[in-house]
């Protein structure tokens, strides 16, 4: 696991663009009121995005394009698909204020994942989904301010970590007893490196 000490928190303004049907798209926005913030190295964003601020200084301006391929990846026909309609009942009734074309609904996959996504149609007997990203396919330009950047301290990485992990940034088990020495999917870790 990387040291402590070389982890560095990262706050940044910034407009995500991308072009749709040849336009240019703000997607999403973060303000110097409500900046995107994040410690390197913990999985949180995209390797790509991390690694546009190595050199860069608090208050210098970006402006960098990310390829799909550094993001979310291409998108994969193979995840749009039909389902049977009785899946969106409850007491026998279909959830139709849920289930309309456009809307973003919470699903659990077969290992117990939760997953988003897409309602493309709703048909007689059939709902057809998508889960793709929404920007899967799409390369993502980011233009903003970085804000801060300092060497993460304990309290920042612990904010950071995923809920099931130690407070001193080690994976634990199940019964608390730390993983180190021991395989990371035999212990059920969540922060293997």
């Amino acid at each position: 696991m990387e040291e402590n000490n070389a982890k560095q928190f990262i706050s940044v303004s910034y407009e995500l663009l991308i072009n749709q049907d040849g336009e240019t798209v703000c997607v999403e926005e973060a303000t110097e009121k409500e900046p995107f913030s994040f410690v390197t190295g913990m999985g949180f964003t995209f390797d790509a995005f991390e690694k546009q601020f190595l050199t860069l200084k608090k208050g210098d301006k970006f402006n960098f394009t990310l390829t799909s391929e550094e993001t979310n990846g291409p998108r994969d026909e193979e995840f749009v698909f039909d389902v049977d309609k009785s899946i969106f009942f409850v007491n026998g009734q279909f959830q139709a204020d849920e289930i309309y074309a456009g809307n973003i609904v919470p699903l659990i996959d077969a290992e117990g994942n939760r997953v988003q996504a897409l309602v493309v149609e709703v048909k007689k007997d059939k709902v057809t989904l998508d889960l793709n990203n929404p920007l899967a396919g799409k390369d993502l330009h980011f233009v903003g301010k970085l804000l801060e950047k300092h060497d993460a301290t304990e309290e920042e990485i612990k904010q950071f970590m995923p809920a099931s992990c130690c407070g001193k940034g080690e994976c634990c088990c199940s019964d608390k007893q730390s993983c180190e020495g021991k395989d990371n999917k035999e212990c059920g870790c969540c922060c293997a490196e």
